[in-house]
């Protein structure tokens, strides 16, 4: 039977109108022609745009306004998909169900969609976006779709996993619980073709492993390669534990990958694919588009070259925060193609810990459990201790075993101490956005000389705000670069290079130049960095006022990370400053001498055309009887400092006034706090001396230069 439900507006902008038209959109454009595509392309973003400007509004009349645009593109969407070829209708408004149109619904793969109009009388216009698996569908068929009781309902219902060829379901529909209508429905799917492909090294021609996005563009959506690496397992249900990793990367490399170990050849939908091929910020990334056909079968082969190759400057890249378990030769041949995938030469493997237990299991430290395949390492080290609202969390490399006492959880100086005696190196992670209070076991310890390094680039975000303020109190911290997978993207999506100069590459030559502080911070640009001939991390010393030589080099693929701006900083300010004329230029270098004044800091910072940066650690410029600092800013410097001092005694206190009133027998954290409270104070009353004694060094200097 055919009928047309009555032409209806709506009246006011209607739930769902975005979501629908945004999803219809991107997954099932099949069902419009190019003209009705090109409109809803327009529609959904006059949308988004009205939402926005409705969330910003800072008066009335704004805000009608917002509205008024989002409910006209409403209308103008109601009005588009009532016109469309690709739409079934329904009404139910009469009584019997009367359909527009019935026939096989002519799928484009073994995923499609079902646009419908469904009528129940007068009432507001509804719009929904629905998601059903036919793998799961049971042996009767039957697909439940819920529809308002009274008034329109504009439905997309997005189909996957249909069978190859011609099968039947029944769609029904209900309103309040209580079924209006069972629409019985045939689906036609094309048969698959297939792909093989097979990833080549542009150095050996071997196939090797890489990171891959395949997408169907019929809806937009990527598909797992037939041998992608299962690696879920290996995270423990933590963080993001899915095989697809969204890598945190800038421009149009950010989205989902999967690792592919080697060749696969697997069943595709016919159509037109889209792939993006990554080995890390050293090779030259793949764009590719191919057609499939129905039963035909397509063979790739992709080499992937690079761009640059830091191993002959003598740098290799790192990852110095990688969570994984590795219990077993099945979990460490992941995760090393994983990391040889990414193009990472040694990734810090953390076991981690709080104060109740400790999570992604290793099977043991030092040198006799480092996993080692020609030039890649993954070495066993540790994220604890780790308080998220008290002191922040750590990062150890290179331990011998695990130190971990949760009687002495807060103390972060006595790990820091056994890491060391253990010849590690110990540092802070997520220093780059402060999280979890960082700044203020930072504030203990960095002026006790305790710490190695600090992690200042994470999820596609460099934050140096609070090493610049150690900087400028003279104070060396080397700078490093970690993921956090499985909470971040992928491994290596920022890394830190270490300078090995002619060495050749293993773990205790990389640990060693990274001890040295002869690193730098990058997720895209290259950069090279002297002062005279002193590397980043090295102490140079001069006359006062003395001029000294500084060079630099950034550099990156003209496609992606090419430089558009090298700075020289001292003392966090500007002093040099190379832009590049133009896009696609793949190379800036500064040669020029800089006044060093009494002693500063000097390092490197780029600007990449697609967002990315980079920064070396600085070049510690001293004179005889000053310290390297930005002495004007000292006082302040000292006060901020004291303040986070401050903080700490606050919570100590606050913990130990819970504990006096019995509240803290179920938080263990609070009531270790407070137990640990009184040798935590110990040594906030320690650091305050030394930033005492800096006050008299800073009185001392401020005579000397005045004189």
């Amino acid at each position: 039977m055919y009928a047309a439900a009555a032409q209806t507006t709506p009246s006011a902008y209607p739930p769902g109108a975005k979501e629908l038209a945004g999803r219809l959109l991107q997954n099932h454009a099949y069902l419009l022609d190019p003209a009705e595509r090109q409109e809803l392309d327009a529609l959904n973003r006059l949308m988004r745009e009205g939402d926005a400007e409705e969330r910003n509004a800072k008066t009335e009349e704004a805000k009608a306004q917002a509205d008024a645009k989002r409910r006209d593109a409403a209308q103008r969407l109601f009005a588009l998909l009532e016109k469309s070829g690709g739409t079934l209708r329904m009404s139910v408004a009469g009584g019997a169900p009367s359909l527009s149109r019935i026939g096989p619904l002519n799928f484009p793969g073994n995923a499609g969609a079902m646009l419908m109009r469904v009528d129940t009388g007068a009432g507001d216009t509804r719009f929904f976006a629905l998601d059903r698996n036919l793998g799961l569908s049971s042996e009767s068929g039957l697909i439940n779709i819920d529809v308002s009781a009274k008034g329109t309902t504009w439905v997309l219902v997005s189909f996957t996993n249909a069978p190859f060829g011609k099968s039947y379901l029944r769609a029904e529909f209900k309103a309040d619980g209580a079924s209006l209508a069972k629409l019985p429905v045939e689906i036609q799917t094309p048969e698959l073709g297939r792909l093989s492909m097979q990833i080549l090294s542009g150095e050996s021609g071997k196939p090797v492993p890489a990171m891959v996005r395949l997408v169907w563009k019929t809806d937009g959506l990527d598909y797992r390669p037939s041998n992608a690496v299962d690696i879920s397992p290996d995270f423990e249900g933590q963080g993001n534990s899915n095989s697809r990793r969204n890598a945190q990367l800038v421009g149009r490399l950010r989205g989902d990958y999967w690792c592919v170990p080697g060749p696969f050849d697997m069943p595709v939908q016919p159509g037109d694919w889209d792939v993006i091929i990554r080995r890390g910020p050293e090779h030259i990334p793949v764009f590719d588009s191919f057609t499939v056909a129905p039963g035909q079968s397509v063979s790739k082969s992709y080499r992937v070259e690079r761009w640059t190759d830091m191993r002959k400057r003598g740098w290799y890249s790192g990852d110095d925060h990688v969570h994984f378990r590795i219990i077993s030769d099945e979990d460490a041949q992941r995760l090393m193609n994983w990391v040889r995938a990414e193009d990472i030469h040694l990734a810090n493997v953390v076991k981690m810990g709080d104060i109740s237990r400790t999570y992604f299991e290793q099977r043991g430290f030092g040198k006799d459990y480092r996993v080692v395949m020609d030039d890649v390492t993954l070495s066993p080290g540790q994220e604890c201790p780790r308080t998220h609202g008290q002191l922040g969390h750590t990062l150890s490399m290179n331990v011998k075993s695990m130190v971990r006492d949760v009687d002495k959880y807060y103390l972060y100086d006595w790990v820091f101490d056994n890491v060391h005696a253990q010849g590690g190196l110990s540092g802070y992670a997520h220093a780059h956005a402060d999280f979890f209070f960082v700044h203020r076991d930072m504030t203990m310890n960095i002026p006790k000389n305790k710490v190695d390094f600090a992690e200042v680039m994470q999820f596609s975000t460099l934050g140096m705000d609070l090493a610049y303020e150690f900087f400028n109190l003279g104070y060396k911290v080397t700078l490093s670069a970690g993921s956090d997978v499985p909470w971040g993207g992928t491994v290596g999506e920022e890394r830190v290079f270490a300078y090995l100069g002619k060495k050749r590459f293993n773990a205790d030559a990389w640990f060693e130049a990274v001890r040295l502080g002869h690193t730098f911070v990058t997720n895209g640009p290259m950069v090279e960095f002297r002062v005279e001939r002193a590397l980043p991390g090295d102490t140079l010393t001069v006359e006062p006022r003395q001029q000294v030589r500084v060079r630099a080099r950034a550099w990156g693929h003209p496609g992606g990370a090419a430089p558009t701006k090298l700075e020289i900083l001292r003392h966090a300010e500007v002093v040099q400053q190379a832009e590049a004329a133009g896009e696609g230029r793949g190379e800036l270098t500064l040669d020029s001498d800089v006044d060093s004044g009494y002693g500063c800091w000097l390092a490197a910072r780029v600007q990449g055309a697609d967002g990315s940066q980079a920064h070396t650690t600085p070049v510690y410029v001293t004179c005889e009887g000053y310290r390297f600092w930005k002495h004007d800013t000292v006082p302040q410097l000292i006060e901020k400092r004291r303040g986070n001092l401050a903080e700490i005694r606050q919570i100590v206190a606050e913990a130990q006034a819970d504990k006096a009133q019995g509240k803290t027998k179920d938080d263990r954290a609070r009531d270790q706090l407070a137990i640990q409270g009184p040798a935590l104070l110990e040594r906030v009353e320690a650091a305050e001396q030394i930033y005492k004694e800096l006050e008299g060094t800073f009185e001392k200097e401020k005579n000397m230069r005045a004189g």
